[in-house]
């Protein structure tokens, strides 16, 4: 790379202060405990709201809408305005979702407050990776796989919570994460992000470039089927054991092993990466899924298959950002493009299985499973086709 591409790219660098990247993570943290609150509660949102087992599932599908949308804004605020005020204004958008959400009893009124805490959780997940993305190269490996890994320990302590205070009791559990929202944007002064406005038009996506177009819609594309996969695995795990004759505690203890195992498995992805290329931690991941997922067929096998996935996932989402990067350097606006559209997949997961379940029962959710997972390792198997990017 020239003297002034280098310039230009530090222009927008992000710097992280010990105690911002600690933030960071606790961020991630409040976003997995959030995103996880869903699939355990399901069978309790049905009888508390007095809706069928397929419409309780749309609380998912309309979380993942606003989170669809929470990107736009946030995209605009980061061009514009500095990373720390993207994230504060992002997180008090997320506790006032919550907040909503405790006291709400009627089930279109609820949704609609799911839907102002998916804007703000889009904005944030879409504001954190592109950060950590913008910092020096030199162990961003480590920091998107570090970070990453708070969001499967939120999603591991959100279960157990769970359990601890009782299914029943979930509006107390939604207050309590709109307090440690507030609370977590008083530590944002350490994260020195300059608004990306700053940027070159050749740096952009929007640069007249046939190979990046194609590489950033195969990227696309595989993102979509990833979250697919991670939301609906993780959404309707516990229902279908729950219809298997185990009770909602298993529920919900299979799941906060799942994203023990995502944890384990993206804390350890900065270590594995010096072992194995982004590009074989991402195929092997996906096909690996795809036994583990079909061995799910199985309601007692499932109960250690299902945390087996969150294991092999973990490195999938970080690497796949690592491996785009590598091949269309610093390309913020495609990081965020990628971003905006996989939280389609949340969508398109989860309303699926629930189109499934309604139809054929959860004996179903494997299959499914499977099928997302065989899509996503074509869409990731074809960007083997690709060179990196020169830079113009």
């Amino acid at each position: 790379m020239s003297s002034q591409s280098a310039s230009r790219a530090a222009t927008t660098q992000v710097e992280l202060t010990t105690v911002a990247l600690g933030n960071l993570t606790g961020v991630f943290i409040l976003a997995g405990a959030t995103s996880a609150l869903f699939g355990p509660l399901l069978v309790t949102f049905s009888h508390h709201f007095h809706v069928s087992l397929p419409v309780a599932g749309e609380a998912l599908s309309v979380y993942f809408v606003g989170a669809l949308i929470g990107v736009l804004p946030g995209w605009w605020g980061l061009k514009r305005t500095t990373g720390r005020r993207v994230l504060s204004a992002s997180l008090i958008v997320v506790a006032a979702g919550t907040l909503s959400s405790g006291f709400v009893h009627s089930w279109y009124l609820y949704l609609a407050c799911i839907f102002l805490l998916g804007v703000g959780f889009g904005s944030l997940d879409m504001c954190l990776n592109v950060l950590l993305s913008r910092t020096e190269e030199e162990g961003r490996a480590h920091r998107l796989s570090f970070v990453n890994a708070g969001y499967g320990l939120g999603a591991v302590i959100c279960p157990v919570l769970i359990v601890v205070a009782h299914p029943q009791n979930f509006p107390a559990i939604f207050i309590g994460i709109a307090v440690v929202a507030l609370l977590l944007t008083t530590f944002n002064r350490g994260v020195h992000a300059p608004p990306l406005g700053s940027e070159t038009p050749q740096r952009r996506i929007g640069a007249a470039s046939t190979q990046r177009w194609s590489i950033l819609l195969t990227f696309v594309g595989a993102y979509v089927f990833y979250v697919a996969l991670e939301t609906s695995a993780s959404g309707w795990m516990s229902s279908q054991l729950q219809r298997g004759g185990f009770s909602t505690s298993t529920g919900s203890v299979v799941t906060a092993a799942f994203w023990v195992g995502m944890t384990i498995g993206r804390s350890v992805g900065g270590p594995l990466h010096r072992i194995l290329s982004d590009t074989r931690l991402v195929l092997s991941g996906l096909g690996l899924a795809i036994v583990t997922v079909l061995a799910c067929t199985s309601n007692h096998v499932a109960l250690v298959a299902y945390p087996l996935l969150g294991l092999i996932l973990a490195s999938v989402f970080p690497m796949g950002l690592m491996w785009y990067s590598r091949l269309v350097p610093f390309d913020s606006d495609g990081i965020t493009i990628i971003l905006f559209f996989m939280m389609a997949g949340g969508v398109i997961g989860p309303s699926g299985v629930s189109l499934l379940v309604s139809h054929f029962g959860v004996h179903v959710v494997p299959f499914t499973l499977a099928a997302l997972a065989l899509v996503d390792l074509a869409f990731f198997a074809s960007v083997l086709r690709f060179s990196p990017v020169t830079d113009p």
